[in-house]
């Protein structure tokens, strides 16, 4: 099988799981989240969460956007009050996105149900199969936490 061939699986592999993640996140009698997020909201809210109170340019670039892109989805979860703007105390000019004990709370609840989802799918798998996969998930998070190297984007 080819590079190419190879990548193309991973790429179908990783989107159908997310879809069926996606699909199988609720079941009856399970705790609904309170706020409808996109994708990118509920990956700020984890940011903030899990970081702590970070600057608008450390979000963007957690995130891999453009500061103003950072901005409006800080605005989304401010107005939903699961994250709130404050002065930085150690920059009065400078601006941090903190996360609300509503936030904090959110962030637990669907981290809950995403574990639960991934734990239904794991199910149907063996206990060497679910070790593989959880083996290539960091081989595949220590990838692309690595900064892209500019032989390696040009070549690619």
């Amino acid at each position: 099988m080819t590079r190419e061939a190879e990548s193309e699986r991973l790429a179908e592999g990783i989107i159908r799981l997310w879809g069926e993640l996606q699909r199988r996140k609720t079941t009856p009698g399970e705790e609904l989240s309170t706020a409808e997020l996109t994708t990118p909201q509920a990956i700020a809210l984890r940011v903030v969460v899990r970081a702590g109170p970070c600057r608008m340019g450390a979000l963007a670039e957690a995130l891999g956007v453009t500061v103003a892109t950072a901005s409006r989805t800080v605005d989304a979860l401010a107005a939903r009050k699961l994250v709130r703007r404050e002065s930085d105390p150690a920059d009065a000019r400078a601006v941090r996105v903190v996360a609300t004990a509503t936030g904090k709370r959110e962030h637990l609840v669907r981290r809950r149900r995403f574990v639960t989802a991934l734990g239904r799918v794991a199910d149907d798998l063996s206990e060497h199969e679910r070790r593989q996969l959880v083996e290539s998930l960091e081989t595949l998070g220590r990838l692309f936490a690595r900064p892209e190297e500019p032989s390696a984007a040009a070549s690619g």
